[in-house]
């Protein structure tokens, strides 16, 4: 599993084994064995001369897509899509859970020296470009079937996409091939406005990469090595569960956790749908929690859920369930990431004593199932409840209230609770959400308009802060929000309805700009129109709204098609420079023109 720029231009002139045919069939008996009852075999009838080939080459793409996916064995096979008509893609699967979508093309080389050639290379090339493009019909059906999927993930910059080539041969490629292909894989971020030298590659959301015969073999090695047990877990108040399944919970402490930690690293959280994530508001609280307040740290934590195979309760526990010992096969941590990796690493970085440790308390669930269904569901539960958001305690700011205070003198309803989204409210009801919206474009700020546009919850991390403070502050009168509120609805009307008049296919640019640059052109009409500044509830001129709008759009398009016509917009539009820059000259347009 490797990245492309991370595979250096020698690599290929080192000579295969002397046992490389060996692996690369055995590996390919392996794969075979293992997916061929989840694969379709059309085109390749039982018994025929091509029939282990061709299925074996199958069951790479297969084991590639379980591999980058994190998905199981069945729907690993069902990605398989690899036919006479498949457009050159072998395999395609996307994980709205991971956020991945994995595109394969897989070459079974029994020789095992084998490497990728120039046409092979630029065929699959080829084939990712018209995917990006949704150009669904140079594909087999099976694509098409999940273009829905496909489409949603191009128009999210949540997701990556991993471009992955896969077969027994040797590491690497012929030297101009491979630069081939890390300029292809330049291209693409360059495309997606990423600034790809201040980043690791694995965070790029463009990835090539090579799956060699030496990365299947580590990969299959990995997977059965993967089992973690923990001996002699000590759990206190705890007790068990016994239907409908059976399971164990107790306080664990910090002194445990940062053991296992230390021994298993991530590997923990093999069944998890997502990794630990880094510097988050979560992890800086539980930071926190663990140097300042470890003696509160269960009163503030929601603690673990760990699947385990097989649990064994120590003979000598007490009675009383105060104290007891038991032993957890083949577990995976599936809720609590976070917790487990903060306290891990902030116990070897602040080099905190075992004793001190020891005091940090958590509760713990462990769960016993082998039932593969009955694991999915409860990792997608315990990951998917409903969170509190900073929103929601911006809801008691003092700038919020007085602000509610002042649309019901002005006879509107200020929404400041999160509800059903399908609540039907009146034109007079405002909720804090569409008053964010409105007055960050307002604003104009293009720093602020991205930040909405990509992250709009940095804005409720700190009320004291400077990105709330710039929005919502005594400054912002409750006309205010009225007047802006109304005419970004007005706005985002206007994008609705040129939305729906217009062909996806056809007008791919401007059905870009009208649904990533949503919030720019907002702010763009913010600027070109003032009436909205009025000291008393205004009222808008559609038809003159119209007009801007429209002559808006377009100039927006000549100029993307001008100066990034190759650009991926669901990322332009969250690049600061880019989106400056846009605006910047657009409106220099605008008061030229008047």
């Amino acid at each position: 599993m490797t990245i492309v720029t991370d595979i250096p231009q020698n690599a290929n002139s080192i000579p295969a084994s002397a046992t490389a045919g060996v692996q690369a069939r055995r590996i390919g008996q392996k794969l075979l064995e293992r997916f061929e009852a989840h694969i379709d075999p059309r085109e390749c009838a039982v018994g025929s001369s091509q029939y282990n080939e061709k299925m074996t080459s199958r069951a790479i793409a297969a084991f590639a897509i379980q591999c980058y996916g994190v998905t199981d064995d069945i729907e690993a096979g069902n990605a398989v899509c690899d036919s006479s008509s498949d457009g050159g893609i072998d395999a395609i699967y996307v994980s709205h859970v991971e956020k991945k979508v994995i595109c394969v093309q897989a070459k079974y080389n029994q020789s095992g020296n084998g490497t990728w050639s120039l046409n092979d290379f630029l065929r699959f090339k080829d084939a990712c470009s018209y995917l990006q493009r949704e150009e669904y019909h140079r594909f087999d059906e099976r694509v098409s079937s999940i273009s829905q999927d496909i489409a949603a993930a191009l128009d999210s910059i949540d997701y990556k996409f991993y471009f992955v080539m896969a077969h027994t041969g040797k590491t690497g490629a012929a030297n101009q091939i491979l630069a081939d292909m890390q300029t292809w894989q330049s291209e693409l971020n360059d495309d997606a406005c990423v600034n790809t030298s201040t980043m690791p590659s694995s965070d790029y959301p463009f990835q090539v990469h090579l799956f060699s015969a030496e990365d299947i073999s580590s990969a299959i090695q990995g997977q059965s090595l993967s089992a973690i047990n923990l001996e002699d877990v000590e759990m206190m108040e705890y007790g068990k569960v016994s239907e409908p399944y059976n399971a164990y919970f107790g306080v664990v402490t910090g002194e445990q956790v940062s053991e296992w930690w230390s021994t298993h690293g991530t590997q923990l959280f093999s069944k998890n749908i997502r990794n630990i994530l880094g510097q988050t508001d979560v992890n800086d609280s539980i930071k926190k929690t663990v140097l300042d307040e470890p003696s509160n740290f269960w009163f503030y934590n929601n603690g673990i859920t760990v699947l385990v195979r097989e649990a064994n309760a120590h003979r000598r526990n007490t009675s009383d369930n105060a104290r007891g010992l038991f032993t957890f096969h083949n577990i995976s941590i599936i809720n609590g990431a976070q917790t487990v990796s903060s306290i891990g690493l902030i116990g070897k970085q602040h080099n905190l004593s075992d004793d001190y440790l020891r005091n940090i308390k958590l509760q713990a669930r462990f769960i016993v199932t082998d039932d593969n269904d009955l694991v999915k569901n409860i990792t997608r539960a315990n990951n998917h409840q409903n969170r509190v958001l900073g929103r929601d305690f911006a809801s008691q700011e003092h700038e919020q209230v007085r602000l509610n205070k002042d649309l019901i003198v002005e006879g509107y309803i200020y929404q400041l609770l999160r509800t059903n989204e399908t609540q039907v409210t009146t034109e007079k009801t405002i909720t804090i959400d569409e008053a964010l919206n409105a007055l960050v474009c307002a604003n104009g700020t293009p720093s602020a308009v991205v930040t909405l546009k990509s992250q709009r919850g940095k804005f409720f991390e700190n009320l004291e802060g400077s990105l709330y403070r710039s929005t919502f502050n005594s400054t912002v009168s409750g006309v205010t929000v009225i007047n802006a509120v109304n005419f970004n609805r007005i706005i985002e009307r206007k994008i609705h309805e040129k939305l729906s008049t217009i062909n996806r296919q056809r007008d791919k640019k401007l059905y870009g700009i009208l649904t990533h640059g949503n919030r720019y052109i907002s702010a763009m009409m913010f600027k070109l129109d003032p009436s909205w500044k009025a000291r008393t509830i205004a009222s808008y001129d559609d038809d003159a709204l119209h007009l801007k709008f429209n002559t808006l759009t377009s100039s927006t398009e000549r100029y993307l098609t001008q100066n990034h016509d190759g650009a991926y917009l669901a990322r332009l539009f969250t690049n600061v420079e880019k989106t400056t820059a846009a605006m910047s000259y657009i409106q220099q347009r605008h008061s030229i023109n008047q």
